[in-house]
């Protein structure tokens, strides 16, 4: 579908209620879908309780019934050309009552031969036979949040969203498969991240080298619109035809996904070794990401052990990583969304509260102070999953930060082992257990 089924049905309901008395306009409908071999009695439940009802229609009756809803009513939020695509059309035109339908499936399916290309992204190649049942099964959509662009078009008092198509460039494709002339391209699909029942998406097995796309996942399209549409034209022309496209498969946010979208074509496998480092850390890794894409942090996150001043590098990558591994349980992908979510807010708003340490004078503020030193963010995270645990705001940190006396020169650093009698951190392992010890009795 081109749009939500889910705000048809919605959008439905109060232009069914408002034609549910009108006996002559209701017999017209069951007479216009009779053609269809659906049974009156049927169509009488779908208008007594739409509410109930309209969920558990087949994509067809769906796309038939709501037609009827338009045609007689004019509620332009309820026009079928909106939600349902060409193939959606023509396939329910050909309905004969037979709900039945061949090649039926629904997550979780096991796609083989996935290899990891990168932290929540993954790679494998796919028939089009098999891209086109997902399609048809609707396990595969379009999101208007993760593509290039749309349409908004007024229709009187209304602003309607409609995908941007190029039929144009949907026939070529179609003519180009059926030739046997199409280039092999990447196709992007995205798990949306907190869609599954069981809180993780995607899982995968190194050894097996075989990804799994769990039950209730949401699949979105976020490359590759217009050659699924031209797919799935070509097999209606002629079933038999075989083709490959190569496939990412990515477990991103909605917002990731859009900030990613240029970069995944350029993603390339990795070693086993890091597989294993992906797999082992992929929670925690997730939650950094996100700290790398939406908060403060951005651009101050170093991918060594080292903080390079010239960047204007504030943590790296492993203390964050290996501390909220440590600090914050998490099994799911769902959890690690809802931590990130909290720590963006957290670190946006610590950074906020001292914009000279943080921001603009970070060397400078350096020799004085342990507030932006790399191994205080151990602290930052120990707080952090305190205050999550008490259900405090992320906005409070900056009463608990303003309370602690960051300066160098403070005589307590030294007395609790995290600065050395020069005033400088010589044993990390020992500051670090030190910093998280004193945030732990930080009283909230």
């Amino acid at each position: 579908m081109l749009r939500d089924r889910k705000e048809l049905e919605e959008n439905l309901i109060p232009s069914i209620k408002s034609i549910k008395s009108k006996k002559k306009v209701i017999n017209d409908i069951k007479t216009q879908l009779a053609s269809y071999d659906i049974l009156a009695g049927d169509i009488q439940g779908w208008i007594n309780d739409p509410q109930s009802e309209l969920p558990n229609l087949d994509i067809r009756q769906m796309f038939l019934f709501a037609e009827q809803i338009y045609l007689k009513t004019g509620n332009l939020e309820i026009n079928p050309e909106v939600y349902f695509t060409e193939s959606e059309v023509k396939e329910a035109r050909q309905f004969s009552g037979v709900l039945e339908r061949q090649d039926e499936i629904n997550f979780p399916i096991t796609i083989t031969n996935a290899t990891v290309v990168g932290n929540s992204a993954f790679a494998t190649i796919m028939d089009i036979k098999t891209i086109n049942k997902l399609l048809s099964n609707h396990l595969l959509s379009y999101n208007f949040e993760v593509q290039r662009e749309a349409k908004f078009k007024r229709r009187e008092d209304k602003v309607i969203i409609e995908p941007t198509i190029s039929m144009n460039n949907v026939k070529e494709i179609t003519q180009h498969l059926l030739e046997g002339t199409l280039v092999p391209t990447k196709l992007v699909f995205n798990a949306a991240t907190r869609t599954a029942e069981s809180g993780t998406e995607l899982v995968y097995d190194p050894k097996k080298l075989e990804l799994t796309i769990t039950k209730g996942t949401r699949m979105d399209i976020v490359d590759g619109y217009h050659r699924c549409m031209g797919l799935q034209n070509a097999l209606q022309t002629n079933p038999e035809l075989n083709f490959n496209f190569i496939v990412l498969i990515t477990n991103y946010s909605t917002k990731r996904a859009q900030q990613y979208q240029a970069q995944l074509a350029k993603a390339t496998p990795i070693s086993k070794t890091r597989i294993q480092e992906l797999e082992a850390n992929r929670l925690s890794d997730t939650v950094v990401q996100q700290l790398k894409d939406e908060s403060d942090l951005q651009g101050k996150i170093s991918q060594t052990h080292r903080i390079h001043s010239i960047n204007k590098e504030l943590v790296s990558y492993n203390v964050l990583a290996d501390t909220i591994d440590e600090q914050f349980r998490m099994e799911t992908r769902a959890d690690a969304a809802d931590i990130g979510d909290y720590l963006v807010e957290f670190f946006n708003f610590l950074i906020d509260s001292n914009p000279s340490a943080f921001i603009n004078d970070i060397e400078e503020n350096k020799k004085t102070s342990l507030i932006n030193d790399n191994n205080m963010f151990v602290g930052y995270l120990v707080l952090a999953r305190r205050m999550m645990e008490h259900k405090i705001k992320p906005r409070e940190v900056r009463n608990y930060i303003k309370d602690i006396n960051f300066i160098r020169d403070n005589p307590l650093w030294v007395e609790l082992g995290i600065l050395n009698d020069k005033g400088n951190i010589s044993d990390t392992v020992r500051a670090r257990k030190a910093i998280k010890q004193y945030f732990e009795e930080i009283n909230l």
